[in-house]
């Protein structure tokens, strides 16, 4: 899919550079593609654009412009887009509009946006880099659910949606569309036993693991209800994520009542090394449009007990490894029939 992407795009590339001598259009050997993204802070949309660059590596040469700076503690995928990129990353600072400079620098083939620019670039800028006279095609992406047709200004050459539901809802555009979804991969688990002695945990134990903000979406709030009722029993909950500042509100109510067998482990730059440790992975988030950790669980091969959202549509619904939650009791029993525990 990836690969059948990046071809039609060439294709398209040279059926917009009409102008171009043949010599010239010969001599592409590799698309350059330019990526805009709002933030980079760890998160779904970072680490779906640090998997899109990290697989198109050898395909294209990327570049990469961070529009708005963020805190220093939260920058797993920053750190590793930068890495990856070298002096091919930039982040912009209170200048904005340095960003038209080095895209005539990078002279890009493909500019594409991680997220829709009008709700993150002045309009101005946009208006610049959606010119008439470009010589380069403009992509889209959009990583939330709850963003409405009717407030799209701007229309891409296409938009590269994350899953069917969002090309389902955004096809009245009349804008082509691609669906590149996060890939589910297949790696081996390692001992169980050694895995978790690397992490200080105990092999005697059940442990369950939980990914994402620390957020009224995310619902962790849920899973630590569920651990109380389950304190008597050899179970350890593993809540894996960071908590941001404007979510204090949220967060800070549990951490005053968070029981013995939860423990909080924050932003990490490794949470493979959860995934493949963990024997159960529980996802009650309420709203999501397709988030990465189901994917990362199920590459690991993890039992997942999950909400059933709209957004996924029937994706996960014949997976062996995906268990669908109910109500709280139902939850509860399925949680203890997953671990083997009675």
């Amino acid at each position: 899919m990836l690969s059948d992407i990046l071809r039609r795009t060439k294709r398209d590339l040279y059926k917009t550079l009409d102008h171009l001598d043949a010599s010239i259009k010969e001599s592409y050997n590799k698309p350059r593609i330019l990526y805009i993204a709002p933030h980079l802070s760890t998160g779904g949309m970072p680490q779906y654009l640090y998997k899109k660059i990290d697989i198109f590596y050898e395909q294209a040469e990327i570049f990469c412009i961070q529009y708005n700076n963020t805190a220093e503690i939260y920058n797993v995928q920053r750190n590793l887009i930068r890495d990856k990129l070298g002096n091919r990353f930039w982040c912009l600072g209170e200048n904005k509009a340095e960003i038209l400079q080095l895209i005539d620098d990078i002279c890009p083939d493909i500019i594409h946006f991680d997220d829709f620019p009008e709700f993150f670039i002045k309009k101005n800028i946009i208006d610049s880099i959606y010119s008439l006279a470009r010589p380069y095609l403009i992509f889209e992406t959009c990583h939330s659910s709850s963003i409405s047709i009717d407030s799209k200004i701007y229309k891409p050459d296409k938009f590269i949606m994350v899953n069917e539901w969002m090309v389902d809802k955004f096809a009245p555009l009349g804008i082509p569309l691609d669906i590149l979804e996060y890939p589910i991969e297949n790696f081996i688990r390692p001992d169980r036993a050694e895995s978790l002695t690397a992490l200080g945990l105990d092999p005697n134990k059940k442990h369950i693991i939980n990914v994402g903000l620390f957020a009224p979406g995310k619902n962790q709030k849920e899973l630590i209800e569920y651990a109380k009722e389950l304190i008597s029993l050899p179970i350890e909950f593993h809540f894996i994520g960071n908590m941001a500042p404007n979510f204090i509100e949220y967060w800070k109510p549990l951490l005053a009542d968070l029981p013995v067998n939860c423990s909080l482990w924050g932003e990490l730059a490794d949470v493979d090394s959860f995934y493949k440790s963990a024997d159960l992975f529980v996802f009650n988030s309420i709203w999501e449009l397709n988030p990465i950790t189901i994917k990362e669980a199920l590459s690991w091969n993890l039992p997942i007990l999950m909400r059933r959202l709209p957004s996924y549509k029937d994706s996960y619904d014949n997976m062996e490894l995906v268990n669908f939650m109910r109500d709280k009791e139902y939850n509860i029993e399925t949680i203890k029939k997953i671990l083997d525990i009675i």
